[in-house]
């Protein structure tokens, strides 16, 4: 007859048990029903099916155990439960199972299951089946475990650990009003290009049902996403430290990540991110981040981006500097510097060896071809065109400038809403003829002009070519004079070649959309031989000599015409 002693604790209670070759589960059985309690251990380190013998009387749970299972094994109390285990530091153990739809009852594909505190993860199969695979660290008494999908409710259970256990469970669904539904910037990671191409599409998934879970850990080592040291949880984890052989996939980096190939972040980047081909982060970047190919951030960058080709931010409150190619899709407070192409809706310095876009610069833009802005409060500076809606500064394009509306626009063509462009006729005191186009803003414009010299001995015709730039100061409503700075250079096939450099004041009169001007001239001209043939009138020379350019004369000159605006 078995005796059921009464003791503080399970192993100290009293049991008495004769058994002659009976399998281990069962004596174990015998013993639990006495002292009423359960045994939890794990079957890799317990063979239940072997074939035991024990008598005992009167003796301790203690006692009975050590003699049935000799000194290997070590005994934890649980509530109702004494756990077996071995002195082993660390012991695997299977939690399985099936998940189901709590209305429907059928199986659930794509749910996540995990375990918070080992970060521990698996996720089901078309059949809704499970293995999660887990460790006894022996620094927690129970596993956590909870169950984790899209519109339905989270579940967590609370698990005796060290042995393999299988489940059933049925979750629910959950009902969410709109307003009430909020996606994030940050829940897209997942669906975009970067992160189809590098995430596996399991741990995209995962990682969307885990969208509210997240941890602080001080490291990370990884191989690629979801092979190192936080398995396929990495995305749910914020790191210090981060070194990625080929690349890593994590929540977000406070301190330093290093990716061999790249980076991806699921929230923010901080301090120093440098990848060997790219990174990405769909929050904010804040320190410096350094992308051999190219730096992808969705929100805002506090400090550099560097990449060999291409950056791509929010906004940037600091600097962008690109081999290619540079995009803020919001303000650029510092500097962009890209060998192509620079773009931003609002920028302070923009450089670029061919093309800068803008919707606002509160600075400079400079590029070696093209500018092109909604508004420039500062300067804009092209090699060939610049073009604006509203410029409240100076445009200095090599050849062409656009815009609605600018004062200052430094160019040959100026092409202005409301500025003053005209068409004209004029001769000076050598007789050479030119039509111009004299186009700009209300006080700087540009000057282009083709013409002839009919007062050369020459027997071939002078073609003359003429370019500059000048200011208007307007006096009155009809009158205003006209400062001009020019190079003019007339020449034929013969080689004769003469080159004149002026600075004119050129006083003029308005009727309607006609205007006559006339004014003197100081000239610097050089020429291809002693005294050309080119020009027959000296005109009124001042000085002529050999200087740098060659056979030179300075001289006091006129110019005079006629022009229409248009």
């Amino acid at each position: 007859m078995a005796i059921v002693g009464h003791a503080q604790s399970l192993l100290q209670k009293t049991v008495s048990v004769d058994a002659r070759k009976q399998r281990l589960s069962e004596v174990l059985n015998t013993i639990s029903k006495q002292g009423n309690f359960y045994f939890s251990y794990n079957g890799n380190i317990l063979k239940k099916d072997s074939l035991v013998s024990v008598t005992v009387k009167n003796k301790t749970v203690k006692q009975t155990l050590d003699g049935l299972l000799g000194d290997r094994y070590r005994y934890t109390e649980t509530d109702k439960y004494i756990i077996i285990h071995t002195d082993e530091k660390e012991r695997s153990y299977i939690i399985s199972g099936f998940i189901t739809d709590g209305s429907t009852g059928l199986a659930l594909e794509d749910v996540s299951i995990f375990e918070r505190n080992q970060l521990a993860s698996a996720i089901t199969g078309k059949d809704g089946y499970f293995r999660l695979h887990l460790k006894d660290k022996g620094r927690f008494n129970t596993a956590d475990i909870t169950i984790s999908k899209g519109f339905y409710m989270d579940t967590t259970l609370s698990l005796i650990k060290g042995f393999d256990q299988e489940l059933s469970l049925s979750i629910s669904p959950q009902t969410y009003s709109l307003p009430d539904l909020v996606v994030t910037q940050n829940s897209h990671m997942e669906r975009t290009w970067f992160g189809k191409l590098l995430v596996s599409s399991r741990m995209r998934t995962q990682n969307m049902n885990l969208a509210k879970f997240f941890v602080d850990k001080p490291y990370q080592f990884s191989l690629i996403p979801g092979l190192g040291t936080h398995g396929r949880m990495s995305g749910q984890v914020d790191n210090k430290f981060s070194f990625n052989l080929v690349g890593g996939y994590t929540a977000g980096t406070r301190g330093l990540e290093i990716g061999g190939m790249f980076n991806i972040n699921k929230k923010d980047a901080q301090y120093v991110q440098i990848g060997g081909f790219l990174n990405v982060v769909a929050g904010s970047s804040k320190g410096a981040q350094i992308g051999g190919f190219s730096n992808y951030v969705q929100k805002r960058v506090d400090g550099a981006q560097v990449a060999g080709f291409l950056n791509k931010a929010g906004n940037v409150d600091g600097t962008q500097v690109a081999g290619f190619f540079n995009a803020a899709f919001d303000t650029v407070q510092g500097a962009q510097v890209a060998g192509f192409i620079n773009i931003a809706e609002a920028s302070n310095v923009q450089t670029a060896g061919f093309i800068n876009i803008a919707g606002d610069v509160d600075g400079a833009q400079v590029a070696g071809f093209i500018n092109v802005a909604e508004e420039v409060k500062g300067f804009q500076l092209a090699g060939f065109i610049n073009l604006a809606e509203k410029v409240k500064g100076v445009q200095f394009a090599g050849f062409i400038n656009i815009a609605d509306s600018s004062d200052c626009p430094i160019g040959l063509i100026n092409i202005i809403g409301n500025g003053d462009a005209s068409l004209g006729v004029t001769v000076d005191e050598l007789g050479t003829t030119m039509v111009a186009l004299r186009s700009g803003g209300r006080i700087l414009y540009g000057l282009l002009g083709v013409g002839t010299n009919f007062h050369t001995d020459s027997k071939y015709p002078m073609l003359a070519t003429e370019a500059g730039i000048g200011a208007h100061l307007p006096f009155s409503k009809h009158f205003r004079v006209s400062a001009e700075i020019t190079y003019l250079a007339l020449g034929n096939i013969a080689d004769n070649q003469f080159f004149d450099n002026a600075i004119r004041l050129l006083p003029a009169y308005r009727i309607g959309r006609f205007e006559v001007f006339a004014g003197p001239s100081i000239n610097f001209a050089y020429y291809t031989k002693d005294r050309p043939e080119t020009v027959a009138l000296d005109g009124n020379v001042l000085w002529r000599g050999n200087t740098f350019a060659g056979p030179s004369e300075f001289r006091i000159g006129y110019r005079g015409g006629l022009q229409f605006k248009l």
